[in-house]
């Protein structure tokens, strides 16, 4: 009987780390170097370029957190297991803050955001919480933006909610609605209002249509009825193409081009952007840029953008200055072709650098001209 006393509290023991055991098991984490392009929030969240535990210490990077049904629950923007704030990377228009989680209720899907202090924001407008309604097949038929008070919200877009409706041959019609029940467009500078979205068999989006009520296509303002989104090998975004009503090239959509393509590296880094006409000829934005080259360092952080007109003359050099451990920007210069300081137009300044508090929340951003000194603003 003393041997069965000692015998309890080790049973018990063992129990526990069992069940411990148990729940990191049941707790899937992953490593990506970027995110796959979304257009919709009805699309799911994924990562692409995977990488393991090692190298994402190293790296900038999104980990995504499963629960023990293999329910997304965790998405962050991270270099090790430190928050970062945006990079300039461009995944996505669809991502919002460095960390959002997804619980599940029922036939509910809500998220919430939060900033590298890991504190919870009101994000992309007034975006605190975003509801998803789910059907009987999971699938998402809506969703509902609210603030931090839980009053109904708008995004910066000015939706307050998406709703989608799913079509027999496997298509998706999506409407938006601010919050005076007026439809609203996909983006300021998109003017779509209902589409039909069209993924492949990878649930990839391949097609946006601008419909009427009846299904059929038409026109919107920027001349545009079709936009076609092309992915490469790795899932990159690689191209866009857009369409009018009768299925022709048009220059249309913001910024208009007919094709607009990226260039990656091969860790998925965005390193070029450009955009041709109907013809396929280069074309400049409406800024009168026609050609972006961007640099990276070590950790994915993009350090040098540059910036060159249709004749390949240097518009803008942006460089970034990120602290040694590549968390954070400290400083933004702008330079000339010869790689000197220079004061920007409309901006007015040459650098700026960037002052933290504790939690690594920017505080200050001091602006100096292209001799280094401070530019002092009236309050």
């Amino acid at each position: 009987m003393k041997n069965k006393s000692h015998i309890f509290p080790i049973v018990i023991v063992l129990l526990f780390v069992m069940l411990c055991n148990t729940q990191l098991l049941a707790q899937k984490t992953e490593y990506y170097r970027h995110l796959v392009f979304r257009e919709t929030p009805y699309s799911d969240v994924r990562g692409i370029h995977p990488i393991d535990n090692e190298t994402a210490n190293k790296e900038a990077h999104y980990r995504f957190v499963f629960d023990a049904q293999n329910r997304l629950t965790e998405v962050s923007h991270r270099i090790g297991n430190d928050l970062i704030a945006d990079n300039g990377n461009w995944d996505t228009f669809i991502w919002f803050s460095p960390k959002m989680t997804i619980a599940y209720d029922g036939d509910k899907e809500i998220r919430h955001f939060y900033n590298i202090a890991n504190q919870r924001i009101e994000a992309h407008g007034k975006m605190y919480k975003a509801v998803f309604q789910l059907d009987n097949q999971g699938r998402r038929t809506s969703v509902a933006l609210y603030d931090k008070d839980n009053n109904p919200s708008e995004n910066a877009w000015g939706i307050h909610t998406y709703q989608w409706t799913h079509t027999e041959n496997g298509t998706v019609i999506e409407k938006r609605f601010n919050l005076k029940n007026e439809s609203t467009t996909m983006r300021p500078n998109l003017t779509f209002y209902t589409i039909r979205l069209e993924f492949g068999e990878d649930d990839l989006l391949d097609f946006v249509y601008h419909i009427d009520e009846d299904g059929n296509l038409i026109n919107n303002t920027m001349k545009a009825a079709i936009d076609r989104i092309v992915y490469d090998q790795e899932e990159n975004f690689s191209r866009w193409m857009v369409f009018d009503k009768d299925k022709k090239p048009v220059e249309g959509n913001a910024p208009g081009f007919a094709i607009g393509e990226h260039l990656y590296d091969a860790k998925g880094n965005k390193v070029g952007l450009r955009g041709f006409d109907v013809e396929g000829r280069l074309k400049a934005f409406p800024n009168g840029i026609a050609k972006e080259v961007h640099v990276f360092d070590e950790f994915n952080n993009p350090t040098e953008s540059k910036f060159y007109d249709i004749d390949n003359n240097l518009l803008q050099y942006v460089k970034r200055i990120y602290s040694n451990d590549g968390k954070r920007i400290e400083w933004l210069k702008l330079l000339d072709e010869n790689g000197e300081l220079t004061m920007h137009p409309t901006a007015k300044f040459a650098a700026m650098k960037m002052e933290y508090d504790t939690n690594g929340l920017v505080i200050e951003r001091k602006r100096y001209d292209e001799k280094l000194e401070e530019i002092k603003t009236n309050n």
